[in-house]
Formats: structure tokens, C-alpha cells, sequence
């Protein structure tokens, strides 16, 4: 679906990837690493200056047009439609474009406007919505073709928790019915709940690209356990542990899951006293973007 080889441009330097069809990406790392230059290589805004890229198996800034009849692009500083336009007005400039059916339009538009709730403004010109208005309004179009291919640069930006809700179940669907979604985020949430592969970036350079899991147990394998227990002391100095913390009849544990999983430990202390509550806490996206610039320093 998407190719990179040897690709360079700005602070992007010599990225190699390959992005199958189907595939939910995660575009993760720190400001300014390249994330919002990549999505829009693949899309053809951007030239490269060095090596090539392919997305659905043409070279975009040759084939945008191509390339737009087949994928959405949304990008958090591109406007989507013009002030003076209604909301309502911008979606039927866009079935004219895509020569889409009256059918099909209405459909599709009213799903989008009920689900994304720009219907209630969609009468309205786009220069008097506030900011969370016109991402509904928006995503909605980029939405409205039912594209093979997603690129979405911050898209829940501006959106309150409900219209954040619903665009990660609109994506989720999509995404079992085939689409490609690469998603750019600083919300972490975000992408574990949508993305089951990782692009992490860091100062321009590909740190990792794979499954998210991996990226964890790579970067970031330490887990959090909290013990409660009643009658014997636990005796910690026995347990395979990065760390621990004693208070009262609370024992608080940091290990490294690489090595011992949380089952195999509670085991061992539940073969030395009586546990009346656990609590666990894993390591997340964010630690292991941190995790990774701490490595490449040292």
C-alpha cells in the first residue's frame, strides 16, 4: 500500500518502510520528528529529496489525482473547505468531484453527519464554526468516499470526548472492512486503542517500526504491581524485582516483564502470604517514546 525507500526530506532521513493494506499504523514520537513530513509524502503534498515513495503503487506528487480518487488525507493546519461555504454546501462540491450517486451521497452523509454531529450546523458557512465544529464537519468529508487509504495528522485535535468517541468507532469499522489507516497522534490513547502497528520517529530517524506490543516489551518492559495482603510479610528480597515499596499491608512492585510475567509473580507471593487485592499498571506508548530517546543517548 505505502512504500518508502531510502526516503529523506527535512528532518526525515533515509526511511526504509513498508505499509500492507489493511494495516492500522500508529505514527508516534516527539515534536518535530517527522511525523506530519511523512503522511504527507505519501500523499503527494511533498516531494522527496532523496529516494522514492510509492502509495498504491504509484509515485504521489506525479499521481495526486489518482492517488485522491482512492485515499482521504486530513492534516490538523490544511484547512478542508472554504469560510464562505456552508457545511452542506462543501459535501455536495465533494459528490460533484467524486461523481458520487444521489444515493450513495445521501447515505453516507447522513450516517457521517449523525454519527460525527455536523448536522445541526451543516446549513451554516464554515467561518462561523468554532474549531470543534469544523473538525467534525471536516472529517466527515474526508470520511465521505469511503477512501481505501486514511491519513489523519492529529484528527481528534479540537474534538470534544464524544466526537472522539465516535470517530474511533467510525475508524475501527473502517479499518475491518479493509481500509488502511495511518494515524499521526500525540494522544497515545488514541493510537493503542486504533493501531496494532507502531512507526515510532525520533529527530527524523525510523527507531522502530512493528507490532505494538513488541515496541513495549522493547522499550518499555517495566510493569507496576500493587499488592494487598493479610497475615505474612511477603519477603521481596526473594522475588525477581527491579523494585519495591512497603506500606502497611500494601506492597508496591516494579519488574521487568521481559523476564517474569505478573501471573508468575503473584504466584510466588501467594505461596508466601494471603492476597486480598492486586492492581496492575503496564508501560504505555508514551514511556516508550521516552524510553527510546533515553536509549539512543546513552
Amino acid at each position: 500500500m505505502i512504500f518508502f525507500e531510502h526516503v529523506s526530506k527535512f528532518i526525515l532521513s533515509d526511511v526504509n518502510i513498508h505499509i500492507p493494506q489493511g494495516a492500522a499504523v500508529g505514527l508516534i514520537g516527539p515534536s518535530g520528528c517527522g511525523k506530519t513530513t511523512f503522511l504527507k509524502l505519501a500523499c503527494g503534498l511533498l516531494r522527496p529529496t532523496a529516494g522514492c515513495v510509492h502509495t498504491m503503487r504509484f509515485i504521489p506528487e506525479k499521481n495526486r489525482r489518482k492517488i485522491g480518487s482512492m485515499a482521504g488525507a486530513f492534516f490538523a493546519d490544511i484547512p478542508f473547505f472554504q469560510g464562505e461555504e456552508t457545511v452542506e454546501n462543501s459535501f455536495r462540491d465533494i459528490r460533484a468531484i467524486y461523481r458520487m450517486g444521489e444515493e450513495i451521497f445521501d447515505r453516507e452523509y447522513a450516517a457521517l453527519a449523525e454519527r460525527l454531529g455536523f448536522g445541526s450546523f451543516a446549513k451554516e458557512p464554515v467561518k462561523q464554526l468554532s474549531l470543534g465544529q469544523r473538525r467534525r464537519a471536516e472529517l466527515g468529508a474526508v470520511l465521505l468516499t469511503r477512501p481505501r487509504l486514511l491519513l489523519l495528522d492529529e484528527a481528534a485535535e479540537g474534538l470534544d470526548q464524544t466526537a472522539k468517541d465516535s470517530l474511533r468507532e467510525i475508524l475501527l469499522k473502517r479499518q475491518a472492512e479493509g481500509t488502511t489507516l495511518v494515524i499521526s497522534s500525540h494522544n497515545m490513547e488514541e493510537i493503542a486503542a486504533l493501531c496494532d502497528r507502531i512507526i515510532l520517529l525520533d529527530h527524523g530517524n525510523l527507531r522502530y517500526y512493528g507490532d505494538r506490543e513488541l515496541l513495549l516489551k522493547r522499550f518499555a518492559p517495566m510493569e507496576e504491581m500493587e499488592i494487598s495482603f493479610s497475615g505474612k510479610l511477603p519477603d521481596p528480597e526473594d522475588l525477581p524485582i527491579a523494585h519495591y515499596a512497603l506500606r502497611q499491608n500494601k506492597l508496591q512492585l516494579t519488574f521487568n516483564s521481559n523476564y517474569v510475567t505478573s501471573a508468575e509473580l503473584l504466584g510466588q507471593i501467594l505461596a508466601q502470604t494471603t492476597v486480598t487485592a492486586v492492581t496492575t499498571r503496564k508501560s504505555g506508548l508514551a514511556e516508550a517514546i521516552r524510553e527510546s530517546q533515553s536509549g539512543q543517548k546513552n
